[in-house]
C-alpha cells in the first residue's frame, strides 16, 4: 500500500496541483514535500517514502523571495538519482517534468532520450517519466498509472 510519497519540486503552481492529484486519487498516502535537489536528499535520508515523485530541473538549495537557490540544475533530477544509488535506496521513483528538452546544446536532451537513459543508469528505482502540463490532463492518467505499480508491488 502507498502510505507516503516525498515530491521534489520548486514550482509552487505544478507542486499544488500535484497535491491536489495525491489527495483526491490517493487520499490515505501522506505527502512530503521538498523544494530542491540538497532539500529533497536531506528528507529522504530522515525517511525512506514508498514513492517519490521528482522534478527534473532543480535549484540546488531551497529559496526565499529574491534568491537564486545557488542557481537551477538542469539535470538536479539526475544528481538526486545518483544519490540514492549510491546510498542503496532503491526507492520507486517518477521524474514529472513540464519541460521537453533539457540541458543546452551539445547536451541537449528530449524528455524520451532522458527516459531511456534514466532507465538504463536507475532501474528498477526508475519508473518512468510523466510529461506535466498545467492546462492538459493528461498527466494524471500517466502519474496514475505508476503510481498503481508502486501501490500494488
Amino acid at each position: 500500500m502507498l502510505s507516503s510519497i516525498l515530491l521534489v519540486e520548486d514550482d509552487n503552481h505544478k507542486r499544488n496541483s500535484i497535491i491536489q492529484f495525491m489527495e483526491e486519487v490517493f487520499p490515505n498516502t501522506h505527502t512530503r514535500v521538498a523544494a530542491s535537489l540538497m532539500s529533497g536528499i536531506k528528507s529522504v535520508r530522515q525517511f525512506i517514502p514508498d514513492a517519490i515523485l521528482l522534478d527534473m530541473t532543480l535549484p540546488n538549495f531551497d529559496t526565499k523571495d529574491g534568491e537564486t537557490g545557488g542557481g537551477m540544475h538542469a539535470f538536479g533530477g539526475v544528481e538526486f538519482l545518483k544519490q540514492l544509488k549510491r546510498r542503496k535506496l532503491n526507492v520507486p521513483t517518477i521524474v514529472i517534468t513540464q519541460f521537453e528538452t533539457f540541458g543546452q546544446p551539445p547536451n541537449l536532451k528530449d524528455l524520451p532520450e532522458l527516459d531511456a537513459e534514466l532507465h538504463e543508469a536507475f532501474s528498477p528505482a526508475y519508473l518512468g517519466a510523466v510529461y506535466y502540463h498545467a492546462s492538459i490532463s493528461d498527466w494524471t492518467n500517466a502519474l496514475k498509472t505508476l503510481l498503481d505499480k508502486v501501490d500494488h508491488a
